[in-house]
C-alpha cells in the first residue's frame, strides 16, 4: 500500500505589484486584474506611463492608448505616480513591500511581484570619435525631432551608422529603418546607411529595408568602421566595395547608433529582491529553466526590458507569461504543498546560517526569536541545503538521509556477474532522463549499473558517495547538470565540489581517486550517458 503523502494548506496574500508604467508593465498589470487579482503598479515618473516610446508610424502609440485606457479604467489596478520601491521582504504569497512616494512610505502586502522595468538607449558617438551636436545626434533625438518637425529634414543628406560600433540587433535596424522612411518621403532629402551585417530575421524588418531601399535609401556595407570627422564640416570617409577606391561622403547630419541595455535600476532591484543578475545587467540569467520570465525565487517575475532586449509583441507576450505565473501561483488564494517538502530540526539547528547563505531561491528566512524557517512555497527541493548542514537538521521529502542511504545500500551491494557496480547519482532534471533516453533506445550501459535518483545534484552528500563505496561499489557516478543550465542554479557547482573532496579523501586513505567521477549532461543526451558510464565501466575493469 502506498503512503500518502500528508498536504499542508498555505493562504496567499493575492495583491500584486508590478513595478515600471511603462507599456510592458501596464499590459502586464492589465492581464493580472483580468484574472481577477487586485495589481499595485507604480513607476517613478511624475506621469505613470510617461517612459519614451519609439514610435513613427502611430502604431505604438496607438496600442499604448489603448493599454493606459484599459489600466485606467479598471477598479483593480491601483495606479501609484512617482513612487519607488524602497524595500521588500517576505515569500511568495507573503510579501511585504515598502513604497516611497509624495514624501511618504506605504507598506504593501503582496503575493507576487513583477518587474517590468524599461530599455535604456545610450548613444555611442565616442565609438565614432564624435561629439553629439547640431549635427551629430543621436537615434533617440533623431525620432524626437522627426516627431517634432520632420519639415526640419528637407533637402538633407543624412547618414545614419549602423552596427559598426557594436553587433547588430533586430530592435536597433527597425529604429533605423522607420527614421530612413520617414526622411525619404520628405522632398530632396538623401538618407545613406553606414552598416555592418544587418539582422533582418524579425517580422517585417526584410520589407521595411526593402521598401526603405525602393524609396531611395543608398545602403553602404563596410566590413571595418569608416574615418569619420565633424571638424571643419561632416565627412566620412570609407573603402567602397563596389568601387574598390576610398569614398568621401559630406553629410549634413550623422545619427549614430545606440545601445540599447538594462536600466541600471536593475541592480538595486535585484539586491532588494535578492535574484540573480544576469549578463549586461538584466535581471535573468541565461539558464532553459527560467524562460521565459522566472527568476531564481519564485513569485518574482521579470517582463520586457528588464530581462531582455525585445520588441513590443516579445515584450506583451512576456505580460501575457507572467500573468499565466500568476495565476498558477496564487490561484484562490491558498495552495497545498507536502508537509515534508523541506523539514527543519531546529533541536539539531546551531543557527550557523550555512542554509541561508546557500540556498539559490531565497526560501529560509530567520523569525524575530532568531529561529530559521524554511518556506515550503518558496522551496524548490533541490537539497543543497540538506547536504551542506554540517548538523544534518534539514531532510528533503521523499529524498530524506534515511531513505537515501537506503537506497544507495540496497543499489550497492547488487551484484551482476563479475561486472563492476557502478552507483550513479542522477539529477533528475538531466541524468535520470538521458539514463532512460539511453535505455529506451538501447545504447549500450554498464551491466552492473544502479541509478539512484536526486532532485538535483546539489543534494549528493559526501556520505552518500562514500557510503556507496564501502558498501560495495566499485565505482560511483555523480551526473549533474552542465553549469548554467541547473534549474538550481549552483547545484552543479555543489556537487563537482563535493565530488572532489570525496576523490581527495579516498586518496588521502590510499584509494584511487578515479572510482569517483564527477560529468555533466542534459536530458536529450542520452549517448553522453551511455559514453561517460561506459568508460567509466571500462576504466574500472582495467581495460
Amino acid at each position: 500500500m502506498t503512503q500518502q503523502t500528508q498536504m499542508e494548506t498555505i493562504n496567499l496574500a493575492t495583491d500584486v505589484l508590478v513595478v515600471g508604467a511603462g507599456m510592458t508593465g501596464m499590459k502586464a498589470a492589465s492581464e493580472i486584474a483580468a484574472n481577477g487579482y487586485k495589481v499595485v503598479l507604480i513607476d517613478e515618473g511624475a506621469e505613470a506611463g510617461a517612459a519614451a516610446i519609439v514610435d513613427l508610424d502611430g502604431v505604438e502609440q496607438a496600442a499604448f492608448e489603448v493599454l493606459r485606457k484599459t489600466v485606467e479604467g479598471s477598479e483593480l489596478i491601483e495606479v501609484l505616480s512617482g513612487t519607488c520601491m524602497d524595500g521588500a521582504a517576505g515569500m511568495p504569497g507573503d510579501f511585504k513591500v515598502w513604497l516611497s512616494g509624495n514624501d511618504d512610505i506605504v507598506e504593501k502586502s503582496v503575493g507576487a511581484i513583477v518587474v517590468a522595468s524599461e530599455l535604456v538607449a545610450c548613444p555611442m558617438n565616442e565609438a565614432f570619435g564624435l561629439e553629439l551636436s547640431d549635427t551629430v545626434i543621436s537615434q533617440s533625438q533623431l525620432e524626437a525631432k522627426l516627431a517634432d518637425n520632420p519639415a526640419a529634414f528637407a533637402g538633407k543628406t543624412v547618414a545614419f551608422m549602423l552596427g559598426l560600433a557594436q553587433d547588430g540587433h533586430p530592435l536597433v535596424l527597425e529604429r533605423v529603418l522607420k527614421s530612413v522612411l520617414a526622411m525619404e518621403s520628405l522632398d530632396e532629402t538623401s538618407a545613406y546607411v553606414f552598416s555592418g551585417d544587418l539582422k533582418v530575421a524579425e517580422d517585417g524588418l526584410e520589407r521595411l529595408y526593402l521598401e526603405c531601399r525602393d524609396k531611395g535609401a543608398m545602403y553602404v556595407k563596410l566590413t571595418e568602421m569608416p574615418a569619420v570627422s565633424q571638424e571643419g564640416g561632416l565627412s566620412i570617409t570609407y573603402e567602397d566595395p563596389v568601387l574598390q577606391r576610398s569614398v568621401a561622403l559630406t553629410p549634413d547630419i550623422i545619427v549614430v547608433e545606440e545601445a540599447i541595455g538594462a536600466d541600471q535600476v536593475n541592480a538595486a532591484m535585484a539586491e532588494m529582491l535578492k535574484i540573480d543578475v544576469g549578463s549586461m545587467g538584466f535581471l535573468q540569467t541565461d539558464n532553459v529553466h527560467r524562460y521565459p520570465v522566472a527568476t531564481n525565487r519564485e513569485g518574482i517575475y521579470v517582463v520586457g526590458g528588464s530581462r531582455r532586449v525585445k520588441k513590443r509583441y516579445g515584450a506583451i507576450m512576456d505580460a501575457e507569461n507572467a500573468a499565466l505565473r500568476v495565476r498558477d501561483l496564487l490561484g484562490n488564494g491558498t495552495v497545498s504543498v507536502p508537509a515534508n517538502k523541506a523539514v527543519l530540526d531546529t533541536g539539531k539547528c546551531t543557527f550557523c546560517l550555512t542554509c541561508f547563505r546557500c540556498c539559490p531561491h531565497g526560501a529560509i528566512y530567520w523569525t524575530a526569536d532568531n529561529k530559521p524557517v524554511i518556506s515550503k512555497i518558496a522551496c524548490q527541493g533541490c537539497g543543497i541545503c540538506a547536504s551542506e548542514c554540517p548538523m544534518d537538521a534539514i531532510q528533503i521529502g521523499e529524498f530524506n538521509d534515511a531513505a537515501m542511504i537506503e537506497t544507495v545500500t540496497r543499489s550497492a551491494a547488487e551484484k551482476s556477474g563479475d561486472a563492476p557496480t557502478i552507483v550513479a547519482f542522477c539529477c533528475q532534471n538531466s541524468g535520470l532522463e538521458a539514463a532512460r533516453m539511453a535505455a529506451d533506445f538501447g545504447m549500450p550501459l554498464p551491466k552492473g549499473l544502479k541509478t539512484v535518483a536526486v532532485p538535483c545534484a546539489g543534494k549528493v552528500d559526501i556520505d552518500y558517495v562514500m557510503r556507496a563505496l564501502a558498501e560495495g561499489a566499485d565505482g560511483v557516478v555523480v551526473m549533474a547538470c552542465h553549469n548554467g543550465n541547473c534549474k538550481s542554479e549552483k547545484g552543479s557547482l555543489y556537487a563537482s565540489w563535493r565530488a572532489a573532496n570525496a576523490q581527495q579523501t579516498l586518496e588521502t586513505i590510499g584509494v584511487e581517486k578515479e572510482r569517483i567521477c564527477f560529468a555533466t549532461t542534459a536530458s536529450n543526451m542520452g549517448s553522453d550517458f551511455s559514453r561517460i558510464l561506459m568508460e567509466m565501466e571500462a576504466k574500472l575493469s582495467g581495460k
